[in-house]
């Protein structure tokens, strides 16, 4: 009797571990803004970095002066239009999460800090943000 429940403990232990190492399975990272630049600056062309943002599943909440900031540093008009929707989207969603949650109560309040410190970006992966300053 003793043997039949030490077994069963083992196959269910195994059991346990083996679905713990197949719940995730890693992915690309996530592209930032520096290499988004980067990718400009060796010659590819708007679909080219369009397709390697969609191939990491990354969209971006970035500022006004940090799309003017990656114009200058020569990213594609296109690049840009596209990131920009994806933070409508991503706004969109987190908008539409909310509205199911009540924030009223219990969450207090969250500042950016103060008014001088540079405000960071974030790139969210598979829904994972990122934060990053640039």
């Amino acid at each position: 009797m003793t043997r039949s429940l030490l077994a069963s403990g083992f196959a269910a232990t195994l059991l346990v571990l083996s679905g713990c190492a197949t719940v995730a399975e890693p992915g690309p990272p996530p592209l930032m803004l520096e290499q988004i630049v980067a990718l400009a600056k060796e010659g590819k062309d708007a679909p080219a970095i369009i397709g390697a943002i969609q191939a990491s599943q990354t969209s971006y909440d970035v500022t006004a002066s940090q799309y003017a900031k990656l114009s200058r540093e020569g990213v594609p008009d296109a690049v840009l239009d596209y990131m920009q929707q994806g933070q409508l989207r991503h706004a969109e969603r987190m908008g539409r999460r909310e509205a199911y949650r009540d924030y009223w109560m219990g969450h207090g309040w969250y500042g950016y800090g103060p008014v001088w410190y540079p405000r960071g970006y974030y790139a969210y992966y598979r829904g994972y943000p990122f934060y990053g300053h640039w």
